[in-house]
């Protein structure tokens, strides 16, 4: 009974963190579509207090270069689609050890990387290092422009469904000139692209602080699993 009884409260510890963490998804979800404006609106209908402008049009290759320096440089680290932990924008493994001479785009910290390839797979990350990206990956340096607003722009939507717009059926890729000249609503203030942008990125954090908590439970649990049976 003792053991049975361990195990159901491990179990409910685990269902509450993983409701938690469910729960907060669903947040970021609403706020990505309540804090861009929808079909043809000038303004977000939730917005920071103290900003009161009309958001404007611009082209997605007026506020973002598209890198295409390759580099084999040994000495990078690499990261490609099966690092990248879907919709979620953060890395499932420690890339920093993840050296080969595999040729790919160069990448620096705070450019944005976009799987092009089956856009709908959300392969996506706000690199905080320098590196190689290997494989089907746009990588974008903001221009005009606060990278962690693009980086919320590109998971907004807007974008979504101009990047998911694609030809071909078994390999579907974003096509560059339809979303280059896509126009999408910006606020003008940099200073309202900086709080969307740092907003986005505390809630990134949280969902990943609590997916951290919930792996090391499951981890738990599997350890008491082995060691509290014969």
């Amino acid at each position: 009974q003792k053991i049975g009884a361990f195990f159901q409260s491990i179990d409910d510890t685990i269902a509450l963190h993983q409701r938690k963490l469910d729960l907060l998804k669903e947040q970021k979800k609403g706020y990505l579509q309540k804090m861009f404006p929808k079909n043809g609106a000038k303004v977000p209908e939730l917005r920071f207090a103290g900003f009161a402008d009309d958001w404007e049009e611009r082209k997605l290759s007026d506020i973002v270069s598209r890198l295409s320096k390759s580099s084999n440089n040994s000495e990078l680290p690499r990261v490609e689609f099966e690092d990248i932990v879907s919709g979620e924008g953060r890395l499932n493994k420690d890339v920093s050890h993840k050296f080969d001479d595999r040729k790919g785009i160069l990448f620096s910290s705070q450019n944005i990387l976009y799987g092009k390839l089956r856009p709908y797979l959300k392969n996506w990350l706000l690199a905080d290092f320098k590196g190689i990206a290997l494989g089907d990956f746009w990588v974008f340096k903001s221009i005009n422009s606060d990278p962690k607003f693009v980086y919320s722009l590109i998971q907004s939507n807007h974008y979504q469904k101009v990047a998911n717009d694609t030809s071909g059926t078994k390999m579907p890729r974003s096509d560059w000139k339809k979303v280059s000249s896509t126009e999408f609503q910006i606020p003008s203030s940099l200073e309202e692209q900086k709080k969307i942008g740092s907003f986005f990125k505390k809630l990134d954090d949280t969902i990943a602080l609590h997916q951290r908590k919930l792996d090391l439970l499951k981890e738990q649990k599997k350890g008491f699993l082995q060691n509290m049976f014969v």
